[in-house]
């Protein structure tokens, strides 16, 4: 039971049929295509493929889980905040390739864990389809100046404004503040991480480029409306 039969790196070029339980993990932010309709995996996140279904991946690690006992009917994409699949996987590529004895123990013990760590994170979904598609459309494109929310919510078949109430009823903010603030965190951490400090050159401008904005000086204002300091003054802390 839940044991790893194979792990392979999906670039989109070839449809797969899971014949067992298959976990997609993105290696940048990934997506799943199944008939008609297009999954987005972004980073902190992963995609459970349950048996007999045909699709393609792309940016992807698949990893088949046999006989694993799971919920799901559909695909499914679920939060791993901490990267705790994340970190599995990586294991499991590891002693796949391993020259090691009794190996296929380690792998069962990973396919455990990689089974217990989706059913757990399952119960943290807590939004509607229409809203986690904008919540996803939106996380992928954090870092696209030249990404425009509106077009994206209307390509959606419901109405704008009811996309936007159900979005703001369900994450307490709006599509447009969802965003802003996902870009601020970003921004934030980039800046702790020292990106931009005097030693490697990276100025605001391009912390504000990688965060979505095109215009630094905007960029700089948002980011002292949200924690009270400049980002050159943040940096310096």
């Amino acid at each position: 039971m839940n044991t790893i039969t194979s792990v392979v790196a999906a670039d989109g070029e070839n449809k797969r049929f899971s014949k067992h339980f298959e976990i997609a993990v993105p290696q940048t932010n990934a997506q799943i295509l199944r008939a008609a309709k297009t999954f987005s995996v972004p980073a902190n996140s992963f995609a459970v493929i349950p048996p007999l279904t045909e699709y393609s991946a792309r940016n992807a690690i698949i990893i088949t889980v046999e006989k694993a006992l799971l919920p799901f009917k559909d695909v499914t994409v679920i939060p791993d905040a901490r990267n705790e699949v994340y970190k599995t996987a990586l294991q499991v590529q590891v002693y796949v390739n391993a020259q090691i004895p009794k190996k296929e123990l380690v792998l069962s013990a990973l396919g455990g864990l990689l089974v217990a760590l989706a059913t757990a994170f399952s119960e943290s979904i807590k939004y509607s389809p229409v809203t986690e598609t904008v919540r996803a459309e939106i996380l992928n494109n954090l870092s696209e100046v030249t990404f425009s929310l509106e077009a994206a919510i209307k390509k959606l078949p419901l109405n704008y404004d009811y996309v936007r109430k159900l979005f703001q009823k369900e994450t307490g903010a709006t599509p447009l503040e969802f965003l802003t603030g996902e870009r601020m965190k970003l921004a934030k951490n980039l800046l702790q991480s020292g990106i931009s400090n005097q030693y490697s050159g990276y100025t605001v401008s391009q912390i504000a480029e990688a965060c979505g904005f095109a215009e630094p000086l905007y960029f700089s204002r948002v980011f002292k409306k949200y924690y009270g300091v400049s980002p050159t003054d943040y940096q310096k802390t």
